[in-house]
């Protein structure tokens, strides 16, 4: 578990808070604890903030514990927190934010984990997955706040790992899938950036060059860049090589295959020694820690 009481440049980074935060914070603590899958984090704060939040790495359920909390969509439609009752924020959209209240709750959740939830049900969805911010099922969120009474304690806990960790992520996620309604957004992608992910999402286990995301895009190999580090903060190649990596961790955990470097090959990692590396950089471990997991 990780304490801070100053709000540094690493959480406005968490929160895509790339306008700064305004308003008065006259006390501060922020908590976290989980992993690359699932964390809950909490903050208190005495003061008033407002700002802007930028796509994220992560989706984010939260909700306040006293006061008033509002957001506004990309859209243009504000919506108002309620003391108690959870709220989605799906990663890829911009909300603005006007929040005065002491403490705030919030789980972060993977993509890669709750496109793996959503496949086990037989549903298949391009990414970035979108969530309704608002749950209405009253039933739905009486079941969610009880599955986060319960995970909690094991949530926070560093010493649960492994097989327990993974079922206790998928358990959280569930319940989230089971309160939040996935928005379809259609069967084509519109826009230049989203033709590029689009492409990247379905061919991803394929050869795929820069040039082909600027030539399926329709956009310039400059605007191409800049556009995936203004939604997303990485560069083309670098997200590509993020969902590859997210795809062969499912596959070392789903037993996909026996060896490292089948699904090294699988996922166009040609260099194993690389491929080791950049994998333990995201997901804090080796490739053969997590097969051994799944085999035991």
């Amino acid at each position: 578990m990780a304490v801070s009481e100053h709000r540094g440049t690493e959480l406005e980074e968490t929160y895509g808070l790339a306008d700064g935060v305004e308003g008065s914070l006259d006390q501060f603590q922020y908590i976290s604890a989980g992993d690359a899958d699932v964390s809950m984090r909490g903050a208190v704060v005495d003061g008033t903030r407002t700002g802007r939040m930028r796509p994220r790495l992560e989706h984010i359920v939260f909700w306040i514990a006293d006061g008033i909390a509002t957001i506004t969509t990309e859209a243009g439609d504000t919506i108002t927190a309620i003391p108690g009752r959870p709220m989605f924020l799906s990663s890829s959209i911009v909300y603005d934010f006007d929040s005065d209240t002491r403490k705030i709750s919030m789980l972060h959740l993977s993509d890669r984990l709750l496109h793996r939830r959503l496949n086990s049900r037989g549903i298949y969805l391009r990414s970035p997955l979108l969530f309704d911010e608002q749950a209405d099922d009253l039933d739905a969120l009486r079941r969610l706040r009880e599955t986060l009474r319960q995970s909690t304690p094991e949530l926070v806990d560093a010493a649960v790992e492994g097989d327990t960790r993974a079922a206790l992520n998928a358990r959280i996620a569930d319940a989230i899938i089971d309160t939040f309604r996935v928005r379809v957004t259609g069967n084509g992608a519109t826009t230049p950036l989203a033709r590029a992910v689009d492409l990247i999402h379905r061919e991803a286990p394929t050869p795929l060059s820069l040039q082909d995301l600027v030539a399926t895009s329709g956009m310039s190999m400059r605007g191409l860049q800049s556009a995936f580090a203004r939604t997303y903060g990485v560069t083309p190649m670098q997200y590509l090589r993020n969902v590859r990596l997210d795809g062969a961790r499912s596959d070392l955990e789903d037993g996909a295959a026996t060896k490292v470097a089948d699904i090294a090959r699988k996922w166009q990692f040609r260099h194993l020694g690389r491929f080791a590396r950049t994998y333990a950089e995201r997901f804090g471990e080796q490739p053969s820690h997590t097969l051994r997991q799944r085999d035991r």
